[in-house]
């Protein structure tokens, strides 16, 4: 520009000094509105050139139904961008939970590295989303050492401590061998990372079908909620009549007898083709509640999670008829309850009393709508550290309360629901769970306050 303006200076020379200095200025200005407008052109240019593709800007704004619709037409779960993102790293960045966890299950690399070398992780870090960063390493991704000399350049990788991939050490039956020394048979081992079987080998072409859907159960849990299991899940089909077939779970283990893998004699598998996977889904359910320290109710928040998987993942109209008939009956014991001044019907067993709480959360589904549990799970995360603390309270029926009093709140943050003042409304206490006022003992006054 400089030299432009001294060769336009010399050809004008010879003019006035007024018309030289108006010139000048204008060649001036012209010159410096071509810098511009070609900067403008290079930075379109270089926009253009580092365009996102369609599921990177998808999963960037949230937006989980364009994703799984591109994930559906062929979109590589992994697509790199220009700048080496995968579409986990977008929807990382964004904080984007339900998201990330649907990319997960669809096979995204959760230590994918970008030209920067970051990771999901962190780059969710570096955003400030904490609650996604602990979403993130509870799902297993690596988190980087730091080296020593505080240059903070990566030294290299450890991985957290996959628990819920491993069988609980006190479990009595660990391995084939000692399961098949019980049983006094044959058996085989089905394994999968969070999952396990173990059956008698005479039934091992049923159980294969059963275990696809006890894993696909498994990653459906893991999906609303957000969490794995403490351990990884062993399921027992004990021979009817052993001690062990007790139909329950503890320790994270399920144990029911092997009745339950004769397909031939199930409704469900003759007329649907579906085995029924309701009792092992439910009891797998109760596992990812134990583990979130949620506290509602005896136990009706894993009963609610595990129809709602059960009917995703081998729904079929006999169990929706059954379910129906299961809702109807928590409707009419509810209706008698506040029909009877809030006091539980004498005709009915104690141990029933959870059906108001199947009810209550039931209508709160309806109105939420089918993030209900999803948005739940988020809040009971970021609350996850002040439910960890209340196990210094010592005293069981403490612990349970304070997790019941957290619990409770984080229903009544989704919109909509204004869940303790229908607590309140129903005669239910706020501070107290039902467990905690011992309604199977004698004595309960058969209230919930």
């Amino acid at each position: 520009m400089a030299c432009l303006l001294t060769r336009n200076s010399l050809t004008l020379s010879r003019c006035n000094t007024n018309l030289c200095l108006t010139l000048t200025i204008c060649l001036f200005t012209v010159c410096i509105k071509s810098d511009i407008m070609r900067a403008e052109q290079t930075a379109v240019e270089n926009q253009l050139q580092i365009q996102l593709p369609a599921i990177h800007a998808a999963a960037s704004g949230g937006h989980q139904e364009a994703v799984e619709k591109l994930l559906r037409g062929g979109t590589n779960v992994n697509l790199r961008d220009a700048r080496g993102r995968t579409p986990l790293h977008m929807a990382a960045m964004g904080g984007h939970r339900r998201l990330v966890a649907l990319l997960l299950k669809k096979g995204a690399d959760i230590n994918a590295r970008d030209q920067d070398n970051l990771t999901p992780l962190q780059v969710a870090q570096a955003r400030g989303h904490s609650a996604m960063a602990d979403y993130l390493r509870n799902n297993g991704a690596q988190v980087d050492e730091v080296s020593k000399s505080g240059s903070g350049k990566r030294e290299g990788s450890v991985t957290h401590t996959d628990k819920h991939a491993e069988l609980k050490p006190s479990l009595e039956f660990k391995t084939r061998e000692t399961f098949e020394k019980e049983i006094q048979e044959p058996a085989v081992l089905l394994d999968a990372t969070h999952v396990c079987f173990f059956v008698p080998k005479r039934r091992e072409k049923e159980a294969r079908v059963i275990f696809e859907y006890l894993k696909k159960a498994y990653d459906e849990l893991h999906s609303i909620t957000g969490i794995h299991t403490e351990y990884k899940i062993a399921v027992y089909a004990f021979p009817k009549g052993n001690k062990h077939g007790w139909g329950g779970t503890s320790n994270c283990s399920i144990e029911y007898d092997d009745t339950n893998l004769a397909l031939e004699n199930q409704e469900e598998w003759k007329k649907y083709r579906k085995p029924h996977v309701s009792g092992y889904i439910e009891e797998m359910a109760h596992n990812f509640v134990h583990a979130s320290k949620a506290q509602f109710g005896w136990e009706m928040v894993g009963w609610s999670l595990g129809v709602k998987v059960t009917d995703k993942v081998a729904g079929n109209p006999l169990f929706r008829r059954q379910l129906e008939n299961t809702r109807l009956l928590q409707k009419q014991t509810f209706l008698e309850y506040v029909r009877n001044g809030h006091v539980f019907p004498k005709k009915i067993p104690a141990n029933k009393c959870d059906r108001i709480h199947a009810w209550i959360l039931y209508q709160c589904e309806e109105i939420y709508g089918p993030n209900f549990w999803t948005d739940f799970f988020s809040h009971i995360h970021n609350e996850k550290e002040n439910l960890r603390k209340a196990a210094s309270l010592g005293d069981d029926n403490k612990i349970r309360n304070a997790r019941y009093i957290i619990t409770i709140d984080c229903f009544n943050r989704l919109e909509k629901l204004h869940f303790k003042q229908r607590l309140s409304q129903s005669h239910i206490s706020l501070s107290k769970d039902i467990k905690s006022l011992q309604p199977t003992k004698p004595g309960w006054n058969r209230r919930f306050q």
